[in-house]
């Protein structure tokens, strides 16, 4: 019998050697896999179709995943969006956030968080997000901090082509689409900002450090300059 073609997938920011195999996704198990299978397993008896279903490990040890038909992004600053496709992607993130909260999983916290909500994790389907995949770095949070980072990755930064006032036109699509509240919209441009430097500060303690002249250097003195002309918008809601 011959074996299984592989086929290299390149969605992701995260995990290397994911493969497809047939209608499956195969991926190495990280250390993090007993806590991402859970919550794959939780979405699953939830009905939640917006994350792929575990289906095992394979001979290899590798994790066995259903896979999501649809595109993916190549390049990671795409940033050339349509509110129709930030009100999907708002929708799909609250999907997955609904259908966490208040759940063991939680661990008492507000919901679980993607915590890497990026166009380059996230299927497309007639050109609007559809599901979302690559749960590494899923963990127990606020809403308003996952939105936030997923604002900064979907959204803002000084490679846009489009001038800010069209930038934060986009985040308030994405930001009404999903629900969040007026009062956790305070300060929200301080929010993203202070998110991202978490995100540099995870790197710099998994042995990965950020040198001051590098791209998210400059991304997150981009986003201090900014944030208080965000919280503003923002918090109009214009």
């Amino acid at each position: 019998m011959e074996p299984l073609l592989e086929i290299p997938l390149t969605g992701g920011r995260i995990t290397p050697g994911v493969v497809r195999v047939g209608d499956t996704v195969r991926r190495p198990v990280g250390g993090h896999a007993p806590f991402v299978h859970r919550l794959l397993r939780h979405l699953e008896n939830a009905g939640c179709d917006a994350a792929p279903r575990l289906l095992g490990t394979d001979s290899r040890g590798r994790e066995i995943l259903s896979f999501q038909q649809g595109r993916t992004c190549a390049k990671f600053r795409s940033r050339e969006w349509s509110h129709a496709q930030m009100t999907a992607a708002a929708r799909l993130l609250r999907r997955l956030h609904d259908a966490t909260a208040g759940s063991p999983l939680a661990g008492g916290e507000e919901t679980v968080c993607h915590n890497d909500f990026s166009p380059l994790n996230v299927t497309f389907v007639d050109e609007l997000p559809a599901a979302a995949f690559d749960f590494d770095q899923a963990a127990p949070g606020s809403r308003a901090r996952d939105l936030a980072y997923a604002a900064w990755l979907w959204l803002l930064g000084p490679e846009m082509t489009h001038p800010l006032d069209h930038q934060l036109a986009l985040l308030r699509t994405f930001l009404e689409a999903y629900g969040l509240p007026a009062h956790d919209r305070h300060a929200f441009g301080t929010r993203i900002a202070a998110r991202v430097e978490a995100e540099r500060d995870f790197h710099t303690q998994a042995g990965r450090p950020i040198t001051p002249n590098s791209w998210l250097a400059h991304e997150i003195t981009w986003l201090h300059a900014h944030a208080e002309t965000i919280d503003r918008e923002v918090a109009a809601g214009r």
